[in-house]
């Protein structure tokens, strides 16, 4: 996994947020599936909230 400068900074502003998915195909198929992303530790509406808000900054580009 390649890590950017973005990626850093971000791990730095949010130190308690569960750590990024990649944007993969992969990641944007199990999110269309309605998966439960055990891996991330979190349900519900923190969940939700949360696949909100990466979606919002991983835009899907014909991967």
């Amino acid at each position: 996994m390649n890590v950017t400068i973005d990626d850093l900074l971000n791990a730095l502003q949010n130190p308690d947020k569960p750590s990024k998915l990649e944007n993969t195909r992969e990641t944007w198929s199990r999110i269309g599936n309605k998966e439960k992303f055990e891996e991330l530790g979190l349900e519900g509406s923190e969940l939700d909230d949360f696949l909100a808000e990466w979606i919002s900054e991983n835009p899907y580009n014909n991967l």
